[in-house]
């Protein structure tokens, strides 16, 4: 879906051989992508925008190791979510969403402010329910789910076998629909 190996493995030679701002585009082509993920993980902009940036500058330094060939958004990913797994492991509490992230979003939409209502309490819900999740289930969910990677992918990005994440997304998707039913999400 992001990713052209040829491309990104061009530039990837390109740093390694002195050019530094040969990495930039690989930043301006993953930044979002990765961003969506962290914000799924995480729940909170800024710290989801500080783990996208460490992530970068993780691969960046540990360029030279990277596996020409291999797809690097999926390496990248691995970086980002194993920071994000021992983020949150350290924030065991969780932080909850700034009233001033939810003004933000609502203010964006315009249309039906009863529909508006609706579907951001309907998006509090499934956020609340992912957030009770264990961090891993958390992790498969939002690939699968949010960034649309398929099996393959997310086994490279897991260092997993294919039947795994097939065998984990089950077990995350069943451990969610458990709490949607606590919760009353239908």
């Amino acid at each position: 879906m992001y990713n052209n190996i040829e491309n990104d493995d061009n530039l990837i030679r390109i740093v390694r051989n002195g050019d530094c701002d040969a990495f930039n585009p690989l930043v301006e082509k993953y930044k979002l992508p990765l961003y969506k993920v962290m914000y799924r993980m995480v729940r909170n902009r800024d710290d989801a925008e500080d783990l996208v940036e460490e992530a970068f500058i993780k691969a960046y330094r540990s360029l030279a190791r990277f596996e020409i060939g291999r797809p690097f958004y999926a390496w990248l990913c691995r970086i980002a979510v194993n920071n994000a797994i021992n983020y949150l492991k350290k924030e065991r509490n969780g932080k909850m969403q700034s009233i001033d992230d939810i003004a933000y979003g609502l203010s964006a939409k315009q249309g039906n402010p009863v529909a508006m209502t609706r579907e951001k309490i309907l998006k509090e819900r499934i956020a609340d329910a992912m957030a009770r999740l264990a961090e891993p289930d958390r992790a498969i969910l939002c690939l699968r789910v949010e960034q649309e990677l398929s099996y393959e992918q997310i086994g490279v990005v897991l260092k997993i076998p294919r039947g795994t994440v097939m065998s984990r997304l089950a077990r995350a998707r069943k451990k969610l629909k458990e709490i949607f039913r606590q919760i009353g999400v239908t």
